[in-house]
């Protein structure tokens, strides 16, 4: 995987890139636990949902690094 280092918090465009390195079957988890999520939200865009699952994650305390490490491609 092409490393690069992000400034948190992630735009739009990196967190889409980041989501479409992942593996298919991981890309389809996350698109189903977007989807167990929106009934609650049926009037949040996109942009919206991923600024919240970010600020859920960050204060959950994923950072910089730990993201990078759970990204590597270990195929």
């Amino acid at each position: 995987m092409n490393q690069k280092n992000y400034q948190l918090p992630l735009t739009f465009e990196e967190i889409l890139n980041l989501v479409l390195q992942l593996p298919a079957q991981e890309q389809k988890q996350l698109i189903q636990e977007i989807k167990k999520h929106s009934p609650e939200n049926k009037d949040e865009d996109l942009l919206s949902v991923f600024d919240r699952i970010g600020r859920n994650a960050q204060s959950k305390g994923l950072t910089e690094e730990i993201l990078e490490e759970l990204l590597v491609d270990e195929s």
